[in-house]
């Protein structure tokens, strides 16, 4: 069986996985909290989850895909 590798040094085993994120980590990797172990970026987060980007722009332009296709399948509808 393969052992499995360090998410950030693929040379190494990995002996624990990242609480918040669930990465791979070896021994060198991992910060031991009393929440759990993590990866240094989560566990520079204050909630211990990796860093969410904002999505504001990408969800706009979900929405307006959303309408096109609706509108779209209405006008479809209408001319059969």
């Amino acid at each position: 069986m393969a052992e499995i590798a360090c998410a950030y040094h693929g040379d190494r085993a990995a002996l624990a996985y990242c609480s918040g994120c669930g990465k791979p980590l070896c021994n060198q990797c991992v910060v031991r909290m009393t929440a759990g172990n993590y990866c240094e970026s989560c566990a520079n987060t204050p909630d211990h989850r990796p860093a969410v980007r904002a999505v504001g722009r990408s969800r706009l332009l979900l929405w307006i895909g959303l309408a096109v296709l609706a509108l779209g399948g209405y006008i479809i509808t209408r001319l059969l």
